[in-house]
């Protein structure tokens, strides 16, 4: 049994010498190990940082982008509105709206009577030529009138009132006695106007069945005024190219 002291002996010290060193080995690779979890945790928590901070950027920028879209919309809005509102006034001035207002209806018819009495005579002295219609309705546009209609035929900046033969055409529409002329505006105006006027004059001292009504403000029923249904005339027409 002594002889295999000394060997056993010194297969345990080589066995404690390796044990020990594969010790030391493994701590200092679990040193190693540690310290580089540390530089990946580090790498990774200064990775992340920079990432939070490019997304808060990012976040800003879209905040920002938001309220100038939002801020641009509400001006959008704004402009939208206003040109509406030009739109519509447009739409007044070009007569392309009905309307409701305060003004005066003048009735115009020929006289009959007249040509019943003198059967003789040239018909043409009795009847409502158009060059009256278009005298009164200069008279009530002397007199502002906001909107003006014969026989519902909206007059407007190119209408025109002729006569073909015995037939007298408004807006190339024909129209037939009695007349009608609806005009909104001052009723005060009007009055006026139509007291003075020569052609309504004419015609009343003459016999012809004329008459007018006026509407306040106030009254139950208001004159109206149909919209211009007709085509405008653009084949000569041509924009003109601003400079700059």
């Amino acid at each position: 049994m002594r002889k295999w002291v000394v060997p056993i002996t010194l297969f345990c010290m080589f066995i404690g010498f390796f044990t020990m060193q594969a010790i030391k080995v493994q701590s200092a690779t679990l040193a190693v190990n540690s310290d580089n979890r540390n530089e990946v945790l580090i790498s990774l928590i200064t990775n992340l940082e920079a990432e939070t901070a490019a997304q808060e950027a990012k976040l800003t920028s879209l905040r920002q982008q938001t309220e100038q879209i939002i801020s641009q919309s509400a001006t959008g809005e704004n402009q939208l509105a206003t040109l509406q509102v030009e739109l519509f006034n447009q739409q007044i001035l070009a007569g392309l709206t009905p309307l409701v207002g305060p003004g005066i209806i003048i009735s115009l018819d020929d006289y009959a009577a007249g040509l019943a009495a003198a059967p003789n005579e040239d018909a043409n002295r009795f009847i409502i030529h158009y060059d009256k219609l278009l005298n009164i309705v200069n008279d009530l546009r002397s007199a502002n009138a906001e909107a003006i209609s014969i026989n519902g035929q909206r007059i407007i900046a190119s209408s025109e009132i002729r006569c073909v033969g015995n037939v007298i055409l408004v807006n190339t529409t024909r129209l037939a006695p009695p007349f009608l002329i609806s005009a909104i505006g001052d009723p005060a105006a009007f009055e006026a106007a139509i007291n003075s006027s020569v052609s309504y004059e004419t015609l009343r001292v003459a016999g012809f069945p004329v008459s007018y009504q006026l509407f306040a403000d106030t009254a139950p029923t208001l004159v109206t005024i149909p919209a211009y249904t007709g085509s405008f005339p653009t084949a000569n027409l041509k924009i003109v190219e601003m400079e700059g």
